[in-house]
């Protein structure tokens, strides 16, 4: 009797562990629907330090904000077309550098503000226009503020499994002083499971990566050149039936160095740490 219910145990573990083996494969896509209407908030918290002629400056910036989004075309090969602005935003900005201590509180220049954008069934950028020009203080610059920065979690074109990865690479281009600084992201995304959230069956997906930048500009006549590097990593939750975004961590370390040639040259070296989330609201 003992042996019997043993091995009745035993076959049950192995079904759930063949079940769980089983699981997927996925293709994942956006499935948004013409007319449909999101809304997400995110929140960021950067913080910085760096040294110069031997004395040490700091500045952090938080913030917390909300966007809607309004699908107004799905193409037949899937491609979804939809407009966001910015409807609220806080952002409170900290510089021993500037000397500092500023909180932004939904700005004319940014609220409301739309850019249309084009994106594939995997999420890839296609297409970005502004509809609506915004008008950024400089402190709001110093924020990290930008319009036509949002973009989603680009997939894969393939079937999924749990443990499955896939690479993805990123470049963005801000300008700075006269020039521009290049940033270059290369992500490895992993399929950890399935779990819910939200009220949402999500797919979870981990990552880890490295930034690059690199770039020059002018400040007051002196020319500053920029390089750096640091880790990334994160935590994705996709919506496997919906086709949509639910969630997203992530954190960033950066070790970075400033050149600066003209009447005096020097070397400031600089730390930044950043950390983000997007979550969709219901």
């Amino acid at each position: 009797m003992r042996l019997s219910k043993l091995l009745h145990g035993v076959l049950i573990l192995v079904l759930l562990a063949g079940l769980v083996m089983a699981a997927g494969p996925y293709k994942l896509a956006f499935r948004m629907k013409k007319g449909q209407r999101l809304t997400y908030k995110m929140k960021t918290s950067t913080e910085q330090s760096m040294e110069m002629m031997g004395q040490e400056m700091t500045s952090a910036v938080n913030g917390a904000s909300s966007l809607h989004m309004e699908v107004e075309d799905v193409s037949k090969d899937g491609h979804i077309t939809f407009v966001y602005a910015i409807d609220s935003l806080w952002t409170h900005v900290k510089s021993s550098m500037a000397q500092l201590d500023s909180t932004i509180k939904n700005p004319e220049g940014l609220i409301g503000k739309r850019t249309r954008v084009t994106m594939s069934a995997t999420g890839k950028k296609i297409n970005s226009v502004v509809v609506d020009s915004a008008k950024l203080s400089m402190v709001m610059q110093m924020a990290g503020l930008r319009q036509n920065s949002f973009s989603f979690l680009e997939l894969p074109d393939k079937e999924l499994k749990p443990g499955d990865s896939w690479a993805h690479d990123k470049a963005d281009t801000m300008a700075q002083g006269g020039g521009k600084i290049v940033i270059n992201t290369a992500t490895t995304y992993t399929v950890a499971g399935e779990v819910d959230t939200l009220g949402y069956k999500c797919l979870r997906l981990t990552s880890k990566g490295k930034i690059t930048l690199k770039g020059e500009g002018m400040q007051m006549g002196a020319k500053l050149f920029f390089e750096g590097e640091g880790p990334a990593s994160g935590v994705s939750y996709f919506a496997i039936k919906e086709g949509l975004l639910v969630a997203v961590v992530s954190n960033s370390d950066m070790e970075a160095t400033i050149a600066v040639t003209g009447q005096q040259n020097m070397t400031i070296p600089q730390s930044t740490s950043t950390k983000n989330s997007l979550v969709l609201a219901k």
